[in-house]
């Protein structure tokens, strides 16, 4: 059988001092100001308009009737896809001042006609 042992000696933490206290509180509330102020000066960002994406006017419709021939490599070998690439908008951007040359799907293609509004991203050379 096992003895019993002798029980532990606790020790008592010192009771906090008012100044204590007062740091404290100043820290937490220093800490819920500064991510109060983060969160309100983030929500200013919201509501710019991202610069990279342009809205125009369509002012032209180009069909090259070109068709992209993609050929995948993989376990089971070969496989080819032919896919309609030949197709662009001629887009007028009235707040630059310059028509860009967006290539578009064969869908969005039938779908628009010229004086319809387009939206595009930016063409990476121009990317801020």
């Amino acid at each position: 059988m096992s003895t019993p042992s002798a029980p532990l000696k606790r020790s008592r933490v010192p009771s906090t001092s008012k100044r204590e206290l007062a740091v404290a509180l100043a820290c937490g509330l220093a800490l819920l100001v500064a991510i109060g102020f983060g969160i309100w000066t983030l929500g200013f960002h919201k509501f710019e308009p991202p610069t990279n994406l342009l809205s125009g006017q369509i002012v032209e419709k180009k069909a090259s009737g070109l068709k992209e021939t993609e050929i995948n490599v993989g376990s089971k070998g070969l496989r080819e896809s032919v896919a309609d690439s030949g197709y662009s908008f001629m887009i007028r951007v009235a707040a630059e001042n310059r028509v860009y040359e967006v290539p578009v799907s064969k869908s969005i293609y039938q779908s628009k006609r010229v004086g319809d509004i387009q939206s595009f991203i930016r063409p990476p050379s121009e990317q801020h």
